[in-house]
């Protein structure tokens, strides 16, 4: 999933380190011109990991620069004039550690792919076309999932269906299981992290992220941006949620309340005893859950016919190319489905919610069968 703040973005759940998630940081701020310093880019990790993410090691000191610098392959001595740092050794070796830096011979060259302005560019543009020829065979599946979240007076969760679980949740699951995008595996050659990490500028402004979690089988899904983050992460560890989520798998949702973790009461049921948020059952009876893999079936099908391997550079393999793409033509297909008056972000996304109330329409939980 795309799915993570100082500026830290996990779009898939804050803290998994054994888990497949997402794991972005932003810069600050953007800004016109292209920063000489990767740390100030959006950094983007979809990756497994044992230890962590390599964010901290583009972060620390002046790395950022280094990678920047040795985009085309630099020697030391090159390194040392573009960037100078009294430790230098350090650096490098903890760059080559995470897989960041690679040395051949007297050349270190950055090792993950940099799309730059002029890349994004061209890239984004091209989604844009891409959105743009797939949305209207997507409309009718979009009303599908609408007029099901009506019957069930869930109108107002539209939102977080068709980005936490369709775009950037069902679409993963379908790449991952077409072998579309790489497989990811801890091993001694990859101790640390294994995945595939990529910098992005410009930025794009005020994306949401998607946190999940859950004992197997069923999992909760939290769309959320940094003014809900907060509140969403105290429920996220409430110490009751498993409990809860095992209860609603079963069809379960009378008298329904747990408190988070900041002890604040989050009543998870309607006065009827229904669910106050979408639960979701894997199978093709779930209209939902169909409208949803045929959503996901067609992004998928027109990420596979293009190919931006070249484009991408930086090494990528094929997989890895697929990976960078999708990510950026979910995006796409949201700004498009937004445009044109097909679903509308939540306020609360934007605001803030001064009760937890609100913030039921950003929650859905997925049971698996």
């Amino acid at each position: 999933m795309i799915a993570g703040k100082p500026k830290y973005v996990v779009l898939v759940s804050l803290a998994f380190l054994a888990g497949a998630s997402w794991f972005r940081m932003f810069a600050q701020e953007a800004t016109t011109t292209e920063p000489r310093d990767l740390s100030k880019w959006d950094l983007i990790c979809y990756c497994i990991t044992s230890v962590g993410t390599p964010h901290f090691a583009v972060k620390a000191d002046t790395n950022g620069r280094i990678l920047y610098a040795a985009q085309k392959g630099l020697t030391r001595k090159q390194i040392e004039e573009a960037v100078p740092s009294p430790a230098l050794t350090s650096q490098l070796g903890l760059l080559r550690d995470w897989r960041m830096l690679k040395r051949t011979g007297d050349i270190y060259t950055t090792n993950i792919p940099v799309l730059g302005p002029e890349k994004m560019d061209q890239m984004r543009a091209r989604m844009t076309e891409m959105a743009r020829g797939i949305e209207p065979s997507l409309r009718a599946e979009v009303r599908a999932i609408a007029d099901q979240l009506q019957k069930d007076q869930l109108s107002d969760h539209l939102y977080s269906v068709l980005f936490s679980y369709v775009l950037d949740g069902l679409t993963w699951d379908q790449l991952r299981a077409s072998k579309a995008i790489p497989e990811m595996k801890i091993s001694a050659d990859h101790p640390f992290w294994d995945g595939t990490f990529w910098a992005v500028y410009p930025i794009r402004a005020a994306q949401p992220g998607t946190n999940s979690t859950g004992p197997d089988g069923v999992t909760i899904l939290m769309t959320w941006t940094d003014p809900v983050l907060g509140q969403l992460t105290d429920l996220e560890n409430a110490p009751a949620l498993e409990a809860s989520l095992k209860q609603i798998a079963k069809g379960d949702c009378r008298n329904l309340s747990i408190d988070d973790a900041a002890h604040t009461r989050w009543n998870l049921s309607t006065e009827e005893g229904k669910c106050a948020f979408p639960v979701i059952h894997e199978n093709e009876n779930d209209a939902i859950y169909a409208a949803g893999r045929r959503i996901a079936g067609k992004i998928v099908d027109s990420v596979l016919q293009n190919d931006f391997q070249t484009l991408i550079g930086g090494g990528s393999t094929a997989e890895q190319a697929h990976l960078i793409e999708a990510h950026e033509l979910i995006w796409s297909v949201l700004d498009l489905l937004e445009k044109d008056g097909l679903v509308r972000e939540p306020a609360v996304l934007r605001n803030g919610a001064p009760s937890h109330g609100r913030l039921l329409q950003l929650l859905l939980v997925a049971v698996q069968h």
